[in-house]
């Protein structure tokens, strides 16, 4: 019998590394756990080890079963061959077995017998290595799942998978490849926008997770999606490291720049790179066998199969993966595209060349209105559109995107350091209609005024900052706007205006209400400001309790060093009375030899130990004081 006792002197001999790993992949109850015992209680208790047995999928619970279903131990050749003849792991290999088993074992279900046995080596003389044994609880456990409307032992390893799906015809996937591409063109469009306007205005994340639903709303309107679909976007670029949260604020990464400026094809590649290593080892076995057939509801019900004490949870995280595969251009209508099927088979470098051929070629001349809009013909090569951005406003975004040249546009570009001439020699070089005269005419007016109002700071009382500028008429203007009432303005005597604030926090204010306005250093150079703000996540320092539990136990037993021996031997014993479970005896006799006697113990008391020796079928009374080990009978 492989129960309490067995689990215990196993605790007690990992070392502390090992034990606190394996801890981490349990849910245990913490309270009352004062000794190794206490724990091997804890983990072997009925709601421990159903939260340990119900995430395993059918593999690992038909080993379970195989392993408790009599006949003594097993090796992993020995499971290996049991599995393969039954319904539901038929072929299973000597590979698969191993590492079932080494899950298992590192879930601390499975005991290795070969511990044990070497305690009794001529017992086990003749055994072969590297034999395991599950738990008596945990085999008890899997029996009362049919009470619980799960599947039974007998069912686990009887029920076979579902029907194989044929592959997509191939006439069906010409139709699925130009879906699909249409798709993930839209995806990394829609990343685009969403960094950029993250870029601009950060997203509040809610306490409990996701977005508040301004800015929802906001984000929807910008990526000109349905709200429904702005978590998808979000969660694309997280997974690719273009967003993070930084101080309850979502916002773009550093990484963000440079995959902004990249070719379309470079972007969906880490797009679909980062789905691809956000995939469990279980789900991307499974949808590399269904690389080439439809997903869907046959995929739904492979995985209630799969994963029969979880179903709901297991289909829940498909659905996650598999909806952001769709949006992706990963599949379309559920199908996997040919681009999916690379992906999943041999990865994103071959997804990445099928899909870019696919794509839209990418232009890098516009057309130059004298309504002051731009239009481009197709798609806009990354740096063309970059540097464009910068200069006027997108109106609208598709294959043909329209931007728009303003006032307030061309004096954002100034202030973010362009010049009036670079402004002009970029339109010029991408125009495929020359630079129209209402479009000179507004970067010139828009030179002119810029610098009207300038920003520096200052070293006076209660004054950090302050405003100046040659129209007096404009000063004016600022002190009265009460959109700036919260920066404090008031006339210093020399022609300014002072603040209490930062002047980078003036300058900004000024910038928001569309004034022409620059920062100058200490000595009255202008100086280029940008508001561009990075998430810089930090990682969320939480106590390791099971390592905190590890040390709390190896203490307790510090502490109690001298006695340590005696109260281990008092736990085991006690473990085998509650248990009816025969051990193995060591008793030193008075000439010093050391006894085994095979007992079924029946109380501890008065410094004794009562017990039916089960060989010689007698009752025997021994001094605990004779008693040097017990260990599990074989």
């Amino acid at each position: 019998m492989t129960t309490t006792l067995a689990l215990a002197a196993r605790l007690r001999e990992l070392d502390d590394a090992a034990l606190v790993s394996a801890l981490h992949h349990r849910t245990y109850r913490r309270t009352g756990v004062s000794d190794f015992f206490d724990l091997a209680d804890a983990l072997l208790d009925a709601d421990s080890l159903q939260r340990a047995l119900a995430p395993l999928d059918r593999t690992h619970l038909a080993a379970l079963v195989a392993l408790g279903s009599g006949g003594g131990p097993l090796t992993a050749d020995e499971l290996a061959r049991r599995l393969k003849v039954e319904p539901a792991t038929t072929g299973t290999t000597l590979e698969a077995a191993e590492a079932a088993l080494a899950d298992l074992d590192g879930l601390l279900l499975v005991h290795p017998a070969d511990a044990d046995a070497d305690a009794d080596a001529d017992a086990s003389a003749d055994a072969p290595a590297g034999r395991v044994v599950v738990y008596d609880a945990v085999t008890t456990h899997l029996a009362t799942w049919p009470a619980s409307g799960l599947p039974s032992p007998a069912e686990l390893l009887g029920t076979p998978p579902p029907p194989a799906l044929a592959p997509v015809p191939d006439t069906e996937s010409r139709f699925t490849d130009r879906l699909a591409s249409e798709r993930a063109f839209e995806a990394v469009t829609a990343v685009s926008e969403l960094l950029a306007e993250l870029g601009r205005e950060g997203a509040r994340r809610l306490q409990k997770g996701g977005l508040a639903l301004p800015a929802v709303k906001r984000l929807a309107e910008a990526l000109s999606v349905d709200a429904d679909i702005v978590p998808v976007v979000l969660s694309a670029a997280e997974r690719a490291g273009l967003a993070a949260v930084d101080d309850g604020m979502w916002l773009p990464t550093e990484a963000a720049a440079a995959w902004s400026h990249s070719p379309t094809r470079d972007r969906w590649r880490a797009l679909a790179a980062a789905w691809l290593d956000a995939l469990p080892a279980d789900l991307r076995t499974l949808l590399a066998l269904r690389s080439r057939a439809a997903w869907g509801d046959s995929l739904r019900e492979h995985v209630a199969w799969l994963y029969p004490a979880a179903v709901e949870e297991a289909q829940r995280r498909v659905d996650a993966h598999t909806r952001l595969a769709e949006w992706l251009g990963v599949t379309a209508h559920q199908a996997p595209s040919s681009a999916g099927t690379a992906l999943v088979e041999d990865g994103p470098e071959a997804a990445t060349e099928i899909m870019a051929a696919q794509f839209p070629s990418e232009v890098d001349r516009v057309y130059l209105q004298h309504d002051l809009t731009i239009v481009s013909p197709g798609p806009l090569a990354p740096e063309v559109e970059g540097r464009l951005r910068g200069i006027a406003d997108l109106e609208s975004r598709a294959l043909a995107s329209t931007f728009r040249l303003s006032a307030t546009s061309v004096d954002r570009a100034l202030t973010a350091g362009e010049t009036a001439d670079g402004i002009r020699d970029f339109l010029s070089t991408i125009s495929l209609t020359g630079l129209p005269q209402p479009i000179e005419y507004l970067i010139a007016d828009a030179a002119e005024r810029h610098g009207r109002v300038r920003v520096h700071e200052a070293e006076r009382e209660n004054m950090r900052s302050a405003v100046r500028s040659a129209d007096p008429t404009v000063l004016r203007s600022i002190q009265v706007d009460q959109s700036l009432s919260s920066l404090r303005l008031i006339p210093t005597g020399d022609g300014e205006l002072g603040s209490r604030y930062p002047r980078d926090v003036v300058f900004w204010a000024l910038s928001d209400a569309r004034y022409p306005v620059v920062a100058e250093d200490a000595d009255g150079r202008e100086v280029t400001l940008r508001r561009q703000r990075f998430a810089h996540p930090r990682a969320a320092q939480e106590a390791d309790r099971d390592a905190e539990l590890v040390v709390r136990l190896r203490q307790a037993e510090d502490d109690a060093e001298e006695d340590t021996g005696e109260r281990w031997l008092a736990r085991q014993l006690d473990a085998a009375v509650k248990a009816r479970q025969t051990v193995i005896v060591e008793v030193a006799m008075p000439g010093g030899e050391v006894v085994d006697y095979l007992l079924e113990p029946t109380g501890v008391g008065g410094g004794r130990l009562r017990g039916r020796d089960r060989a010689a079928d007698i009752e025997r009374t021994l001094p605990l004081s004779s008693i040097r080990g017990v260990r599990p009978a074989p």
